[in-house]
């Protein structure tokens, strides 16, 4: 039974090896000088956590002794861009990436009276346009690693920043500037490049509107942190 099955579906395999050793092949032979092109256009989609960094007013938890801590938490979300890729050099390039963010960030706090944990959560929707420069190792058949970092101005379309109401909440400014670095690696197929990236954003502005309820007033800064997931098509 065992080797009619052997004879039956070995042709089989054996196209499929084939197969994928022709589509390796192809993507080399169509791909040979594609990273000598002056300029590249794509799309992204992904995956994102984030959170904040936070730093608390001493005066005001001196005040207030109930308070025990305020911490950040992780929330999820997902985004989608547009890519663009200028060649510098050989081994460098500038790439802008107009992207649509749809985030959470969470924050818990902790009291003693009475006894009780209670979480805040902040939506975002932010239109982010990150100008970064990417430095490519050698290709190797159909694979490259990379390494990114740059700048990037965060507009938050959801920001609460102007409304005046009665609700506590904690308000984020409208406006936000970080500082992105990353990782990521080029595979080449037979019709596209396909470029999953990781990447880290650390805010360098304080975001927080300074408002004096019982959720704002601990607080005297938050700066944005972000860990995203992309997946670039080419």
């Amino acid at each position: 039974m065992s080797a009619s099955i052997k004879i039956q579906y070995w042709p089989f395999f054996a196209a499929l090896f084939f197969g994928l050793s022709t589509a390796n092949v192809h993507a080399q032979m169509n791909f040979s000088h594609y990273d000598e092109k002056a300029v590249h256009y794509g799309f992204l989609v992904g995956l994102n956590s984030s959170g904040f960094a936070i730093s608390l007013d001493d005066a005001v938890l001196e005040r207030d002794d109930s308070l025990r801590y305020v911490r950040s938490g992780h929330g999820p979300g997902f985004h989608l861009g547009v890519v663009s890729d200028f060649r510098l050099a050989k081994h460098a390039a500038l790439r802008f990436t107009p992207t649509l963010m749809f985030l959470q960030r969470d924050m818990y706090y902790s009291y003693t009276r009475p006894s009780s944990d209670l979480r805040k959560s902040v939506q975002m929707a932010n239109l982010d346009f990150p100008l970064l420069f990417k430095w490519r190792s050698d290709r190797i058949r159909s694979y490259r690693m990379y390494v990114v970092g740059g700048f990037k101005y965060s507009i938050d379309m959801a920001s609460q920043e102007r409304v005046v109401d009665d609700v506590e909440r904690v308000k984020l400014r409208r406006h936000d500037y970080s500082f992105d670095f990353g990782v990521g690696m080029d595979l080449y197929f037979p019709f596209f490049k396909m470029s999953p990236e990781l990447r880290f954003s650390q805010g360098i502005r304080n975001t927080l509107v300074s408002e004096r309820h019982i959720y704002s007033a601990p607080l005297d800064a938050l700066l944005g942190r972000t860990i995203t997931l992309s997946f670039h098509f080419e």
